[in-house]
């Protein structure tokens, strides 16, 4: 190749290497392919030196650089928005499917109900605790590495966790999985909030809050579908070897298309504040996890007592280290942002919200009115038809109504928990699912508008360098919200339930949760007025650049 029309680019270790004449079997697999493996050849990515390199013209023999487009294509910022939704969707999705499982799980596995409750918190109190360091750890190391790293432990213990021969290996395999889904999901906030711009960040947004709502959602319908057909008579198993074969898939292809990318100042681990949010987290979830199931013994009281000392003493160590411009775990000037510091309590609530129904509402199909996997999964098919609906059109209608789109939302949720509550009780015990279908799609609606624009307010106002802590935040009050909903509403229903199994006192402990529920959505609808609904139309022309702090 001529002078003037040579590719130099830098390996890891700062090596220059010149496309054209470089015999190494990395220059040698970019001649073949147009990829280089271990590096980068534009100047845009972050793997290459900080200072301007005088590269020439692009390689222009007509198949390289026809291969080259070809690269360029594979690393589309859609194709990257594609897989790390994949990561994110296997991990919402396991937080739910594993419900419709219990049963079978019981039988299968001879497990105790102190077993099954394990099987079901583990993941979340392992995924809750360890969400806020994994964001870090990919500000810090490399969020695609990371990615990727979660994504292999969260195959491996799925494929695990399909095969556990015991209830005790079958909850080692969820912890597991936990760890996996806390260092894969608070990177796909990143990488979405460093890859997209403008009207496309909103947009990938969007996306995100759907995927998130329609994984919760299709993880009761897919795991009613898979056990009742029983695959290979593997009952439950399937719910749980489904990820291995998508997670392959998911490696493979992100590993060529995703970009690699940190912090512009990689900060250190504050392993002193891991330690303390580790803490308060597990005092927090393990009690109300564990605490209907054990018939709250005194630890798990004082546990929950602990909790919130412990909560004040992190606060008190993060102030101190951001007051010092050191390296926080969680930056606390992250709450002077209007749109976080009143979204954070947004997304809590929702979470709380969604979880708890989604948990009482399949005891209440399944053990009260006798509905089989499949059908208590279809119920959950047309809440995901509104849903899907909603988080299209809710985007849409920010740059013109701004916040009150949230309003709407929780306007329609009240309305569609005070369906589902006369229904009930106009129906009874007949009830069935031509009834419902109404209510759910009402609910679904509701909840589609409040998910899909809520994530792209609340990150608003977050400069992107700080992506990687508010993600950790925002994911960790996902399963914050998941883990209460699930243990202060299965709480309440099994105590409104008394000792009685029959379809009536199933039917009266739904009709008594309900408007809590309700209580809870109409709680969130009058909050969304403390946002400005200014700032939420600026989203979708909001630069990283022109951040300002509310």
């Amino acid at each position: 190749m001529p002078p003037g029309q040579e590719t130099v680019w830098l390996d890891k270790r700062g090596v220059s290497h010149n496309l054209a004449s470089c015999h190494c079997w990395r220059c040698h697999i970019h001649r073949l392919t147009g990829l280089v493996s271990g590096g980068r050849v534009t100047e845009q990515e972050s793997r290459l030196e900080p200072q301007k390199l005088n590269l020439s013209t692009t390689i222009q023999a007509p198949r390289t650089a026809t291969l080259a487009e070809a690269a360029q294509g594979l690393r589309s910022r859609w194709l990257v928005l594609g897989i790390v939704l994949i990561g994110s969707f296997m991990a919402v999705l396991d937080v739910f499917i594993v419900t419709q499982g219990l049963p079978s799980i019981k039988t299968t596995l001879g497990a105790g109900g102190a077993d099954l409750e394990l099987v079901v918190s583990v993941y979340s109190l392992v995924y809750a605790a360890l969400l806020v360091t994994g964001g870090r750890l990919g500000d810090i190391l490399d969020r695609k590495r990371i990615f990727l790293f979660g994504m292999t432990i969260f195959t491996v213990a799925s494929g695990l966790a399909g095969y556990a021969p015991s209830s005790a290996f079958l909850i080692g395999a969820r912890a597991l999985q936990g760890i996996g889904a806390a260092l894969m999901y608070p990177q796909v906030l990143s990488i979405i909030q460093v890859t997209f711009k403008g009207p496309d960040r909103s947009l990938a947004l969007a996306l995100f809050a759907a995927i998130n709502g329609i994984g919760a959602i299709t993880g009761n319908i897919l795991g009613g579908f898979l056990i009742q057909l029983n695959i290979g008579g593997l009952t439950w198993r399937p719910i749980f070897l489904v990820n291995v074969p998508i997670g392959m898939a998911g490696l493979l292809v992100g590993t060529l298309a995703l970009r690699s990318s940190r912090s512009e100042r990689p900060p250190k681990l504050d392993l002193l504040g891991v330690g303390l949010i580790t803490l308060f987290l597990v005092s927090l979830v393990l009690p109300l996890s564990q605490g209907q199931q054990l018939g709250w013994p005194l630890w798990t009281v004082m546990l929950l007592v602990l909790a919130f000392p412990i909560l004040g003493l992190f606060i008190l160590h993060e102030r101190r280290l951001t007051d010092k411009e050191q390296d926080p775990l969680i930056d606390l000037d992250l709450f002077r942002h209007r749109s976080f510091a009143i979204g954070i309590p947004l997304t809590l609530s929702y979470y709380v919200l969604a979880s708890g129904f989604f948990f009482t509402f399949v005891l209440f199909l399944q053990s009260g009115l006798g509905f089989s996997p499949l059908a208590s999964g279809l119920a959950f098919g047309i809440i995901n038809i509104g849903f899907i609906t909603a988080s299209l059109l809710g985007p849409r209608l920010i740059p013109r109504f701004g916040t009150r789109v949230l309003s709407l939302g929780y306007a329609i949720q009240v309305l569609g928990f005070v369906a589902v509550y006369i229904t009930l009780n106009s129906y009874g015990t007949n009830l069935n699912l031509y009834e419902l279908a109404i209510p759910l799609l009402i609910f679904g609606e509701g909840a589609g508008l409040v998910l899909s624009p809520l994530l792209g307010i609340v990150l608003a106002g977050v400069p992107t360098q700080e992506a990687g802590e508010a993600s950790g935040v925002v994911s960790t009050s996902f399963q914050i919200g998941n883990t209460i909903g699930i243990s202060l509403f299965g709480l309440l229903f099994y105590n409104f339930l008394g000792n009685q199994a029959s379809a009536v006192s199933y039917l009266n402990a739904s009709e008594r949760v309900l408007p809590l529920f309700a209580v809870i959505a109409l709680s969130a609808f009058l909050t969304v007025f403390l946002l400005s609904p200014r700032r939420a139309r600026m989203i979708q022309r909001l630069e990283p650049q022109t951040v300002t702090r509310e």
